[in-house]
């Protein structure tokens, strides 16, 4: 039950962990919001207009509308996901939004999805968007939009235990293997790092994306899409995480710093709130030639980067849970705006 007075809250599909992290905040402070995660949200390979593919949908319907009449606010995570209230037959809820990526990124920009995303964002009680690269295409969208960068809740997170204490290095590859990651980049480097190593040197990345038989052609030891958990307790066995090319930190990037495991990112880092992140950038080689060092001493590599700290600072989620609840409130005072 929510605290007295407030309203009834319900996270509505998830991106990167990011609404499950808020809620569990959240209930740390005392707050009690709901959660849909996205495979009861919608099926991975969304919904068809088949006969069949209309049946397989009526779950989801009432699993929508028990979640739209248990909640005075939502808060819907991916533009997309708003579409999927909008049946006539619904009550309708404010709701605020994050955009967490390529809705903002690539589909808004889509003539076949920019007016459902535009819908969404107008609707939107308050948006926010997660990635610093996006700034543009959100704030053009929404001027009012408020950056959130990932989150973590870092006391969760495994100690780190470099796989180099027992065996061999090991370099994980933080992301999945397509465009949206800058599978080019990624696999450039992939190439540079298993021609420069030692072959003990265990390069892992995840069986995921349209370049991953390609990464694991370069040498790199594919390996299931896992739990958090287990994915959390993967990146704390490298001596190495190689981030996306992209410029900016997504949650996995985050953890790994939290961790305390050194990250290279290749390209150059766009600055937010908190300034230079502290990890490892530059061109291919220059990582080549830096991860070479990280290897010969990941305790120290770790130990220069110091990152733990400046993650802490930017990117755990107890900081915002307070403009949230105020968020919440306010939204469901003002009721639906569209």
């Amino acid at each position: 039950m929510p605290r007295s007075g407030e309203p009834r809250v319900t996270h509505f599909n998830d991106c990167a962990f990011v609404a499950k992290t808020l809620v569990d905040a959240a209930a740390a402070q005392g707050h009690r919001w709901g959660y849909l995660p996205p495979g009861k949200v919608r099926p991975e390979g969304g919904f068809s207009s088949s006969a069949a593919g209309r049946l397989r949908q009526l779950p989801y319907v009432a699993r929508h509308l028990q979640v739209l009449l248990s909640s005075d606010v939502l808060h819907i995570h991916y533009a997309t996901a708003a579409a999927l209230l909008e049946k006539s037959f619904y009550p309708r809820r404010p709701y605020l939004l994050t955009l967490h990526g390529s809705d903002i990124r690539k589909q808004w920009l889509d003539p076949a999805y920019h007016d459902q995303i535009q819908r969404a964002i107008d609707g939107a009680s308050m948006v926010f968007y997660a990635n610093l690269d996006t700034a543009e295409n959100a704030l053009k969208a929404r001027p009012d939009a408020v950056y959130m960068p990932p989150l973590l809740r870092p006391g969760r997170l495994p100690q780190w235990t470099p796989a180099s204490t027992s065996g061999a290095p090991r370099v994980v590859f933080a992301s999945r293997w397509d465009e949206s990651k800058g599978v080019e980049a990624q696999l450039e480097l992939a190439a540079a790092l298993r021609a420069a190593l030692p072959p003990a040197v265990d390069l892992v990345g995840l069986d995921w994306g349209p370049g991953a038989a390609r990464a694991q052609k370069l040498g790199v030891r594919l390996v299931p899409r896992m739990e958090q958990p287990d994915y959390l307790r993967l990146l704390a066995s490298a001596d190495l995480v190689v981030g996306q090319p992209q410029g900016i930190l997504a949650t996995s990037e985050l953890e790994a710093m939290a961790i305390g495991v050194p990250l290279a990112c290749p390209g150059r880092q766009l600055e937010g709130p908190g300034g230079t992140p502290p990890v490892l950038q530059g061109t291919v080689a220059e990582i080549v030639e830096q991860t070479k060092d990280v290897l010969a001493d990941p305790a120290a590599a770790s130990a220069a980067l110091n990152a733990r700290p400046w993650v802490l600072e930017h990117n755990t989620a107890d900081a915002w849970i307070p403009l949230l609840s105020r968020a919440y409130s306010k939204a469901a005072a003002e009721g639906v705006r569209r």
